[in-house]
């Protein structure tokens, strides 16, 4: 209510607050900032392209490193039989993913199995990633590589038991 009120006074007395206009020297003022061209120097642009140049080359070489040193590289040039685990972790993995989709496509069928197999998988998955953060503490130990690679079989057992049981 207030606020309509000062309004309609506003517009009542318009005329009065519009007897004062700036000076001609003001207005020649702000149109000498407004058309004042830009001046950067040459040598911003230079410190400018010099940051780019220095973040590119900084970002690709921590990125070279990063590639050099990635785990995957380490295991091939280390250790062959980390090699040997790389290759049977793929293997696997695929096989498992494989059966799994055919198990998959039977939960409507055998509802029960459902919570069984993951629960199994999620328990040998848990082991392997305990068998895995062991090998990282000794990248070498064959024993480790070796329960890594059982671990994949039993994975890979469970589900050909499941689809030779479920006949789906």
């Amino acid at each position: 209510m207030e606020k309509n009120r000062l309004e309609e006074f506003v517009k009542a007395n318009r005329e009065e607050f519009d007897f004062r206009a700036p000076s001609p020297e003001v207005w020649d003022k702000i149109e000498a900032a407004t058309n004042k061209p830009k001046v950067v120097s040459l040598r911003h642009y230079f410190m400018r392209a010099a940051a780019v140049a220095a973040i590119v080359i900084a970002t690709g070489l921590v990125l070279w490193q990063a590639s050099l040193n990635s785990p995957t590289r380490l295991a091939e040039n280390a250790d062959p039989e980390l090699k040997e685990l790389i290759e049977a972790e793929a293997f696997y993995s695929s096989q498992v993913n494989q059966k799994m989709k055919e198990i998959q496509k039977c939960y409507y069928t055998f509802p029960e199995i459902k919570n069984e197999i993951e629960t199994d998988l999620n328990e040998l998955e848990g082991m392997y990633q305990l068998l895995k953060n062991d090998l990282e503490e000794n990248i070498s130990n064959k024993s480790v590589i070796e329960a890594m690679i059982e671990n994949n079989r039993y994975r890979l057992q469970l589900c050909d038991d499941v689809l030779d049981q479920i006949k789906c």
